[in-house]
């Protein structure tokens, strides 16, 4: 994959000794709007920046590395799990409904997401299976940054992607390129 590359301002360098196992989804909390990946690749990037970072955002109609996969964006609020994952910022917002994850916005955007996610899953050895609950602490697959809050109990912690995210779709259509 030609992925144009906008370096975040805040990550670790390395992964501690960590091979990545997690694939996590995230969202960016924001419309599904043209562009937006580059806009929060080099939000990322800039002067403001959060203390966040993700691998990739994708949108529509494009991807953008932020963070290099040999090393660790500082994605979720568990420091050897962001060791331990690759994290996809996706343009919307855990609040959507299953309709509007199937409209045609979210239709482009699944089609880059799952070459992407089959890429890092084949390259890195991690199943296409989606693992949540207390299994994201040993197990190897696919889950949302929600997963993660729930397995450590971090209050007040993430909701994304939300509870209409089409991760069945997103499996099955990966699997089906591997």
């Amino acid at each position: 994959m030609n992925i144009p590359k906008i370096t975040a301002a805040h990550y670790s360098k390395g992964r501690g000794g960590h091979k990545p196992r997690l694939i996590v989804i995230h969202t960016m909390e924001t419309p599904e709007s043209p562009a937006r990946a580059k806009q929060v690749a080099t939000w990322f990037a800039g002067h403001t920046a959060p203390q966040a970072s993700a691998h990739y955002c994708v949108d529509d109609k494009q991807i953008y590395e932020c963070v290099d996969e040999a090393d660790t964006a500082w994605a979720v609020d568990d420091f050897d799990l962001n060791q331990q994952s690759i994290s996809i910022e996706l343009a919307g917002s855990a609040s959507q409904t299953f309709p509007q994850w199937n409209d045609l916005y979210s239709h482009k955007q699944m089609i880059l997401v799952v070459a992407l996610v089959a890429d890092i899953a084949k390259r890195n050895g991690i199943p296409l299976a989606r693992v949540s609950g207390a299994d994201i602490l040993t197990k190897s697959g696919i889950c949302g940054h929600v997963d993660i809050t729930m397995a450590k109990a971090i209050k007040g912690g993430h909701t994304d992607p939300g509870k209409n995210y089409p991760y069945t779709a997103l499996i099955e259509r990966a699997k089906a390129i591997k």
